[in-house]
């Protein structure tokens, strides 16, 4: 097979990468560009073949687990923002009272929905200690 038909599906691996980002196809374009090479050295198909297929599961097995490791290593678990206001400082906006479960806080600029397991005045610093659905429950500093 000529040179440049696995150069073309090569670049349309590497395309698609674009779209994945999990770099199998990026390993399977290093295979083709492998075979690519076998084949303008004028090796025959069945060494292209086994170029591809050794060079792609080198890559598969050596590259793609540590580019999976150092680009993706972050956190696994995703905080939203609605769990990242838990220990974050309030203040009491409007007078929270568990009885009539009415109240605001402010935390981080936003006004929230609070409650508390005893009355807090307007003005209260407190602390937030959980989030239940869009209520934020409030202790006292």
């Amino acid at each position: 097979m000529s040179y440049y038909i696995y150069l073309i599906i090569a670049v349309g691996c590497f395309v698609g990468e674009l779209f994945t980002t999990e770099f199998s196809l990026t390993c399977l374009g290093i295979g083709f560009l492998g075979a690519a090479l076998a084949a303008w050295l004028g090796t025959s198909l069945w060494v292209q073949v086994a170029v591809f297929a050794v060079v792609s599961v080198a890559c598969w097995l050596g590259v793609r687990p540590v580019l999976l490791k150092h680009l993706y290593n972050k956190n696994k678990q995703v905080k939203t923002p609605t769990d990242d206001v838990i220990g974050k400082p309030a203040v009491v906006e409007v007078d929270i009272d568990p009885v009539h479960n009415t109240g605001r806080v402010r935390v981080s600029g936003e006004s929230w929905k609070a409650t508390a397991a005893k009355p807090l005045a307007k003005g209260t610093p407190c602390v937030v200690e959980k989030l239940n659905g869009v209520t934020l429950f409030v202790k006292e500093k």
